[in-house]
């Protein structure tokens, strides 16, 4: 494994269990993380990661040492500085874990003097390594554009702080690449979904959180934004603390409505996977869960999807009629295990989630998700609502052509009464079309299909089972 791996490795597991101590106390909590790079040859990079979460446990440390087998002691000396304590110590405790060392050694995990705590009550966490780096701009890089993943859940009980720190000799150079205010945080009141779709909006508006603010152009489109929500949960664990739960957001925005800065982008959709509020390292997992679903009864034909980086998927579309659509991904316990390892993630509730969402995304915006196949029936609207206009205005029969502008809804027709028809029969055939696309195979297969005069919102008659045939050939039973 490369230092470089190895760097990210740890700092990616250190994130996680930090975060999970934050849920664990369910206060407002702070996660500070600090890179100082002294440059000298090789650069040595010092990493820290501290939080106000609850007092930490050693057993998060102990399976560390797998990372450390291929590292020279000239990289890293495998010691990390563990400072914790609880909320009712009395005591701040402080040690050092060297994990090149093995188990059994008397100098694997060493106590230092304690500090007493003399003024308030309070609980936290603080981990540091020092590592031989390379190239310590590209890991400063690496590490903003992973904790600005993690600010994309906008979990409202944890403040994130980000500090470069470049020393060369007696000059050092600070940098704080995050811009985290009141503005930008989400209500406490809002539920994990809400969060996350909050988060979405705001990487969209602020190009990818390439931007420290909202883009103006794209913040006054955020009304057109449309999303989708989907949950799924392990039934069978209701009533265990460690009930498995998945949530999924999809944002997009109709290609016609898009402001400039989101030109070019709509053949492309980040997808962001995370698992107990840190980006998921199980990518392929989640991969190949998003290749199994049926896109195309949403509309959708992916064209190729792959990994691109920690905690992002990249699905290309053959064609869409979108302007972008991102999707997030969130995998979590309802209560926190700072201790757990991270498992991998449930293929089945991730389907659920992702599905849930785009019916949720169908159900409010069918014309922009109707299936392949409506789709295609719907290009011989214009052919049949022209022809059945000309059969109504050509016939002799006055009878018959009052009948059928009253059941169209038209109370005259002296003014461009082809067009008129026409436009309405067109109308018409449309939602009976959105209407069908929307139902389940199942549903298409126990009712009457719907009257193209019909002016209710239900069918009511239901016919013989044995009549219908419950097929791909019943598409639309028309």
């Amino acid at each position: 494994m490369e230092v470089s791996s190895l760097a990210r490795v740890l700092f990616r597991t250190l994130i996680y269990h930090s975060i999970q101590r934050c849920r664990v106390s369910e206060t407002l909590c702070r996660l500070s993380v600090s890179l100082k790079t002294f440059q000298d040859n090789p650069p040595l990079l010092r990493i820290s990661i501290s939080d106000t979460g609850v007092g930490s446990s050693l057993e998060e440390f102990l399976k560390l040492d797998v990372y450390t087998s291929v590292i020279s002691s000239e990289q890293w000396d495998g010691a990390l500085s563990i400072t914790t304590t609880g909320m009712n110590d009395k005591e701040i405790q402080h040690f050092c874990l060297n994990l090149n060392e093995s188990r059994t050694s008397n100098i694997r995990l060493i106590k230092l003097p304690s500090t007493y705590k003399i003024i308030g009550t309070f609980s936290g966490t603080e981990v540091c390594f020092s590592i031989r780096e390379r190239n310590p701009e590209e890991f400063d890089l690496w590490a903003v554009d992973y904790v600005k993943k993690v600010l994309l859940l906008k979990d409202p009980n944890i403040v994130f702080e980000l500090t470069l720190e470049s020393i060369n000799g007696h000059m050092s150079r600070r940098d704080f690449p995050l811009h985290e205010n009141n503005d930008t945080r989400a209500p406490l009141s809002l539920s994990s979904i809400k969060c996350m779709a909050f988060g979405l909006q705001e990487y969209s508006i602020k190009h990818g959180f390439t931007l420290p603010k909202e883009c103006e152009i794209c913040s006054s489109y955020r009304e057109l934004l449309i999303e989708g929500n989907g949950v799924a949960c392990n039934s069978e664990r209701n009533r265990i603390r460690d009930q498995l739960r998945v949530e999924a957001v999809i944002l997009v925005v109709a290609a016609k409505l898009q402001p400039s800065c989101w030109s070019g982008t709509n053949s492309t959709s980040q997808v962001f996977c995370f698992q107990d509020y840190a980006p998921s390292s199980h990518l392929d997992s989640c991969l190949a869960t998003l290749s199994s679903l049926d896109w195309p009864s949403f509309g959708l034909r992916m064209k190729e999807a792959f990994v691109e980086n920690e905690g992002k998927i990249v699905i290309e579309w053959e064609d869409t009629a979108f302007a972008f659509m991102h999707i997030a991904i969130h995998c979590y316990h309802k209560t926190a295990i700072p201790t757990g390892d991270i498992s991998m993630p449930d293929r089945n509730l991730i389907k659920k989630a992702v599905k849930a969402a785009l019916e949720d995304l169908k159900a409010s915006n069918t014309h922009l998700f109707l299936s392949s196949q409506a789709t295609k029936i719907r290009e011989y609207v214009p052919d049949l609502s022209r022809s059945l206009a000309n059969l109504i205005l050509s016939s002799n029969d006055s009878e018959f052509k009052r009948e059928c502008t009253t059941l169209l809804g038209l109370s005259s027709l002296q003014s461009n009464p082809e067009i008129i028809v026409e436009s309405c029969i067109s109308e018409k055939l449309a939602r009976i079309i959105e209407a069908n696309d929307k139902k389940s195979k199942a549903e298409r297969g126990a009712v009457v299909p719907r009257s193209l005069f019909e002016c209710g919102n239900s069918v009511e008659e239901i016919i013989d089972e044995e009549t219908v045939e419950a097929d791909e050939d019943y598409i639309l039973g028309y």
